[in-house]
Formats: structure tokens, C-alpha cells, sequence
């Protein structure tokens, strides 16, 4: 098992916070005024945060398997 900051140090967790960052301000502060666009960008946003929230676990998953 790895200590926390040893987890929260690796570049998988850091590039996983990065994404969902960059998904909070797109979700939060969108680009277009189109109700359209700014539902889509919401959708994808959301859906871009789940996976890589699901990805990181993933990893994790299988590094502490081994």
C-alpha cells in the first residue's frame, strides 16, 4: 500500500485533477452563448469528469493489485 502523499504525488492522480479541473471551468464558464453549445459542452464536460474519475481508479486499482 502506498501512503497518501506518495498517491497524490504520481503523475496518474495529477493528470487525472488536471482534467477534471479543466472540466469544472468548462462545465462552470462556457465559451458559447448558443443554448445548444453550452448543453453540449455541459454534457461533455460531465462525461469527461466521470471518466477520468473512472480511469484513475482503474489504475490505482490494478497498481495495488500487483
Amino acid at each position: 500500500m502506498r501512503s497518501f502523499l506518495q498517491r497524490i504525488s504520481s503523475r496518474k492522480f495529477l493528470t487525472a485533477f488536471a482534467v477534471q479541473v479543466a472540466a469544472v471551468v468548462a462545465l462552470f464558464y462556457p465559451q458559447h452563448e448558443s443554448a445548444i453549445a453550452t448543453a453540449a459542452l455541459r454534457i461533455s464536460a460531465l462525461t469527461v469528469m466521470l471518466l477520468a474519475a473512472l480511469g484513475y481508479g482503474k489504475i490505482e486499482g490494478q497498481v495495488d493489485s500487483q
